[in-house]
């Protein structure tokens, strides 16, 4: 699930670079259809480049993942005796946030249902004039004119009116352009990066450009350009606009701005080299992988699950203790086990260490063991960590290592297992 929330952080950051650099290059010019493809690449690419692992890049490190555990503080000694028997509960954050993200996320795809339902029921309410695609629907419900599919859908009062070739023409663009793909598609995408404000603007930017080519085609075919203007701004501004579907009366102001600019120079298509750079400066980010060395193992997930964790750590707070002799010569320091157990929970190896170099099996999270130092005790070389062998600690902690077949968990019985328990003695 982690790697989920890395993968939606990489689709939210790419699309976010991608857009702000059409928006400073490419928004103003005139080529609306080259704009279509930009903005459908800016979705379609933000999202792929994240799953990609092309390129291997040499590892500059190597490292062995630990489990992920919880810390366990145990006090032992003279003056604190203490044995701990508790409910370990544990309260896992991130698969809340996991959970929030798929619950809203269901709630935005149930919306998109919905508002495509809506925009049906209005069509199969309305009459069908002709069959012939695009097909043209007359509809006694109040809103703007619209198209979704192959329907244009003009209220009824407009068409007895007879004045609306130009609206005609500009809505059948949208359905011989097959616009309600692109916009079905940047809906589905904001129902999965709903919390993604760059989704939100590039489905608006993909609304506007398709309006922008639905006028360009219908002035094209218009014999006055002050009337179809005049034509958009007579539309009631009152009117509840169809959800997902292009009405005629949106956005209005961006679009007469557009219509009055002049066209774009040709040389400016030169523009579009600068794509390239930017969808390589995605996969620069995005889709590269780490080679690592064959000669180490990296473990990239828990070989145990928490519930198990939190049953070993219990078992060793139940049972280790400081040794008497440790704490007499003042014996302090790390030491790791490495556990190798096959199958069935029997122990096969366990071998105490005072360092990681040579081990290559996943490390828990590290226990530390307090004592308390006996009065007039003074401090050896050995609590200054100097030329440390710790045996009597290793013997400590080798025989809480062995007797780790009584913890009654899943993972002993299902498979081999390695792994390394981590210790940390304290005198205070």
């Amino acid at each position: 699930m982690d790697n989920l929330l890395v993968y939606l952080l990489k689709v939210s950051i790419g699309s976010m670079v991608a857009y702000l650099f059409y928006i400073l290059f490419f928004s103003r010019d005139t080529f609306y259809l080259r704009n279509r493809v930009l903005l459908i690449l800016i979705l379609v690419l933000s999202i792929i480049i994240p799953l990609l692992k092309i390129f291997n890049l040499p590892a500059s490190y190597e490292t062995t993942e630990s489990i992920k555990g919880m810390n366990a503080l145990i006090i032992s000694g003279t003056q604190i005796q203490t044995n701990v028997s508790e409910k370990i509960i544990s309260f896992d954050f991130y698969n809340l946030l996991v959970w929030l993200y798929f619950l809203i996320t269901g709630i935005f795809l149930l919306r998109g249902l919905i508002s495509v339902a809506r925009t049906y029921m209005i069509i199969r309410q309305g009459t069908i004039l002709d069959l012939k695609f695009p097909k043209l629907v007359i509809s006694d419900i109040e809103h703007p004119p619209f198209s979704f599919f192959p329907y244009v859908v003009i209220p009824r009062e407009i068409y007895e009116n007879g004045d609306y070739l130009e609206l005609l023409e500009h809505e059948n663009t949208h359905v011989r352009q097959g616009h309600t793909f692109d916009l079905l598609l940047s809906e589905l995408l904001i129902a999965f990066q709903w919390f993604n404000p760059f989704m939100w603007l590039i489905k608006r930017s993909i609304i506007l450009n398709h309006e922008y080519l639905a006028d360009n085609f219908s002035l094209k075919v218009s014999d006055d350009i002050k009337a179809y203007q005049y034509r958009l701004l007579n539309i009631p501004a009152n009117l509840k606009t169809v959800p997902l579907a292009h009405n005629f009366s949106s956005l209005i102001k961006e679009r007469l701005v557009m219509i009055n600019k002049k066209p774009t120079h040709n040389y400016a298509v030169l523009k579009n080299v600068l794509i390239i750079p930017v969808v390589a400066i995605l996969f620069l980010m995005f889709s590269f992988k780490t080679a690592s060395n064959p000669t180490k193992i990296v473990y990239q997930e828990p070989i145990f699950s928490q519930t198990s964790v939190s049953a070993i750590y219990k078992f060793i707070y139940q049972n280790i203790g400081y040794p008497q002799a440790a704490k007499e010569s003042s014996d302090i320091g790390k030491v790791f086990v490495v556990v190798k157990m096959n199958k069935g929970g029997i122990i096969k190896e366990c071998n105490a260490f005072t360092d990681t170099k040579d081990i290559k099996t996943p490390i828990l999270d590290e226990v530390d063991i307090v004592a308390y130092k006996t009065a007039g005790q003074s401090v050896s070389k050995s609590e200054k960590g100097t030329g440390v062998e710790h045996p009597f600690l290793k013997n400590e902690c080798v025989r809480i290592a062995k007797k780790l077949a009584e913890v009654d968990i899943p993972e002993w019985k299902e498979k081999n297992i390695e792994f390394t328990l981590s210790f940390n003695f304290i005198l205070k």
